[in-house]
């Protein structure tokens, strides 16, 4: 699964379509809508041969904070399978190469559904990914990052928004 490409590939893209409705988050306050990172993340998806459900993305840019949300849907499978295969792309895909990604949570082998969760550094960014994970080969993830302008409040409302995701 490329989902690991689309977050991070969302990631170095970091530039400002309108977003998809679906994810019912609400950015921080200050966020504004980034419609050329949702088309990144969007077209990285489409790349793979993902079908895309819905790609929104965020971002207060005067300080290096940005979100993407996208809800795809593939061939299925059990979540924790769906989470290795995530956790392993995000690994070994070359085009994230130097990715480190940590405090990894997967879903219980067995479960009907389930939620990764993960923090990542690549670079100059740092950011969280949180995930919900279907039987029926359906996810909606959103990675939320940030640069090295203001890490401090950029970290807390990433913390603020990924809680907010079911």
């Amino acid at each position: 699964m490329r989902v690991a490409v689309i977050c991070l590939l969302a990631a170095a893209g970091c530039r400002s379509s309108d977003a998809s409705p679906g994810s019912g988050l609400t950015p921080p306050v200050g966020w504004q809508s980034l419609p050329s990172l949702a088309t990144a993340a969007s077209d990285a998806a489409k790349a793979g041969h993902l079908a895309v459900d819905g790609v929104e993305a965020w971002g207060e840019t005067s300080r290096g904070c940005y979100a993407t949300w996208f809800a795809l849907h593939g061939k299925g499978g059990a979540p924790d399978a769906m989470a290795e295969q995530l956790v392993r792309g995000l690994k070994i895909e070359p085009a994230l190469l130097g990715i480190l990604v940590h405090d990894v949570v997967k879903p219980a082998p067995g479960a009907a559904s389930g939620v990764l969760s993960l923090a990542f550094d690549r670079g100059a960014y740092r950011g969280k990914l949180r995930a919900s994970l279907g039987k029926d080969g359906k996810l909606a993830a959103l990675a939320c990052f940030w640069n090295q302008r203001e890490p401090v409040a950029c970290e807390q409302a990433c913390n603020g928004l990924v809680g907010s995701m079911r």
